[in-house]
């Protein structure tokens, strides 16, 4: 990953690298190009998990945009350069792009989309997220959800800050981000490669983790205050009833299903 990033085709950037508490060779690794190489910057900090790396890399970020990559995943050469021109060119917050996966286990790549799929379109953040649920686009809930594969105007990130205690701190984290911006541009095109492994902290948590109790709660609650339609987001939420029963808090999935249930009889009368 780190060859990757380096060799980018978009040149003006600063790696910053967060060593999380690791047991490996991996601050030795770090160190090693820091020494090497002018744009690297390196933290080492005891660990706290992948929230608390990604508020560290935040933190000491000076440049005017942030892209966040997973230490096992992959960059084609063009990744920065194609989300800063999108951005760019039509002058948006964030710019996002679709993704595919290799799964380890398989040694196989997952691809659902080809070069015919390709489209460009600009997002109000409440039209983005409509978007969310719409199963003609490919993979978008995911899309959605992850921090990866964008590119953000850093004074995003002012009042935003990562959940240091969530095993997945995707879902409750992304959305907000989305409410800050005042246009989001998307292309429909793979700039990322998702590594699937069964070592990875995605493999290792279970399905309520991945769409917690607490960021249904929040999500619902938030943009149906400042008048986003929720009906797709409730409907959705209801499909994943059966994840939220095992949610690792039982009271918070309690409550995130009365929730639920309550909306679900008002939008009925």
């Amino acid at each position: 990953m780190l060859i990757a990033f380096l060799n980018q085709t978009y040149s003006n950037i600063e790696l910053i690298l967060i060593d999380d508490g690791s047991t490996d060779n991996s601050p030795k690794i770090c160190e090693e190009y820091r020494q090497k190489y002018d744009q690297v910057r390196v933290l080492h900090k005891k660990n706290g998990g992948v929230g608390s790396s990604r508020n560290a890399g935040v933190a000491m970020a000076s440049g005017d945009y942030v892209l966040f990559v997973d230490n096992d995943d992959w960059l084609p050469e063009t990744h920065i350069e194609d989300l800063y021109n999108l951005l760019k060119k039509n002058n948006a917050d964030i710019a996002v792009g679709n993704f595919n996966e290799f799964d380890e286990e398989k040694s196989a790549f997952l691809y659902w989309m080809n070069e015919n799929d390709y489209f460009e379109k600009c997002y109000s953040p409440k039209d983005w997220f409509k978007l969310e649920y719409r199963t003609a686009y490919y993979n978008m809930s995911m899309v959605f959800v992850v921090p990866w594969g964008k590119l953000y105007k850093r004074d995003l990130f002012k009042d935003i800050v990562y959940p240091i205690d969530a095993k997945v701190e995707d879902n409750l984290t992304t959305w907000k981000i989305y409410l800050l911006a005042d246009k989001i541009v998307y292309m429909n095109k793979s700039i990322y490669t998702h590594r699937i492994l069964n070592a990875s902290v995605t493999a290792q948590v279970d399905k309520s983790s991945v769409f917690p109790s607490e960021a249904v709660e929040q999500r619902i609650s938030l943009v149906k205050s400042i008048g986003f339609d929720t009906t797709e987001e409730e409907k959705a939420c209801e499909k994943r009833s059966t994840l939220l029963q095992f949610d690792d808090d039982y009271l918070k999935s309690r409550e995130a299903k009365q929730k639920l249930a309550i909306l679900k009889k008002y939008r009925e009368e």
